[in-house]
């Protein structure tokens, strides 16, 4: 489920609660992802009453799927489980053609890790980098593998603040 930015919490949550979406993907007027929040981080939020855009500071940071992601690679698989856990982050908002098109959570991605990467052996190369990238200029930061092209995306969440760095 989709809400602007500029709609009170409480809307959210009820309509969040209305249609029985387990997360809703908080966007600005211009269709930029500012968050994905779900029960456990409405419930963070306390008894808040203002917009979403006015405790945007307070959601979680975002992590961003591009490109093609009908298909990730057992790298990126592993990646992105490494990425979630180290940020405790229970989704990841996918993205096709910058639109919002699911939010896949943490136990779904563990779900399809291939065992063998865990003790080591795998196909592929799962030490091969792969491309993610960072917005440190946002609070929380925001995170995107976009899975195409070379060049560093910019940020989502907040377009002036440019091209985002490599997370290493």
């Amino acid at each position: 489920m989709v809400v602007r930015d500029d709609v009170v919490l409480p809307q959210a949550e009820a309509a969040r609660e209305r249609v029985h979406a387990e997360f809703i993907v908080v966007v600005t007027a211009d269709g930029n992802p500012l968050g994905v929040l779900g029960e456990r981080e409405l419930d963070e939020l306390g008894d808040l009453t203002g917009t979403l855009s006015s405790v945007a500071d307070r959601f979680p940071a975002l992590v961003v799927v591009g490109g093609d992601p009908d298909e990730l690679t057992a790298a990126e698989l592993l990646d992105l489980a490494e990425l979630l856990g180290r940020e405790g982050l229970r989704s990841v908002l996918v993205e096709r053609d910058d639109q919002p098109v699911g939010v896949v959570p943490r136990a779904a991605v563990a779900a399809v890790l291939p065992l063998d990467l865990l003790d080591g052996v795998g196909v592929g190369d799962p030490d091969a980098p792969v491309p993610r990238y960072v917005c440190r200029k946002c609070a929380p930061p925001s995170f995107h593998l976009p899975r195409a092209g070379g060049q560093p995306p910019h940020c989502r969440r907040v377009l002036f603040h440019g091209a985002m760095e490599t997370d290493a």
